[in-house]
């Protein structure tokens, strides 16, 4: 976990890093983002929670969107996302929300398969 032990106080006086409650996979994922076409994403930082999209456009908070992501041994895996926040030059954050069970096991298992092949 990335949550750092012995760490006190509330979730606003933390840093981002301290509020992380999934191990993060650096990447990049090749993804796409589903609307009337597709859109090609670099993704990093994936974690069971969300994931980081490198982006040179804009993306407001509060956004939801439709992503697919390409892990290795399980393929595709398509996600709800929503914009968290905006880097403005590099990308924007995601959480993953209304996961199914079906689909959450496929990204754990793929998750998995990622640390795995670290170890």
């Amino acid at each position: 976990m990335d949550i750092t032990p012995g760490v006190t106080g509330n979730s606003a006086e933390l840093s981002g890093r301290e509020r992380r409650q999934d191990d993060r996979y650096a990447g990049p994922f090749d993804g796409y983002r589903v609307d009337l076409i597709e859109m090609p994403l670099s993704i990093f930082d994936l974690s069971r929670g969300g994931c980081f999209i490198n982006s040179s456009h804009e993306q407001e908070r509060g956004v939801t969107f439709t992503l697919k992501i390409e892990l290795p041994r399980v393929g595709w895996v398509t996600l709800r996302a929503e914009t968290l926040y905006a880097r403005v030059g590099y990308g924007f954050a995601v959480r993953f929300i209304d996961v199914d069970e079906a689909t959450a096991a496929r990204l754990e298992q793929g998750l998995e398969d990622l640390l795995d092949r670290v170890l």
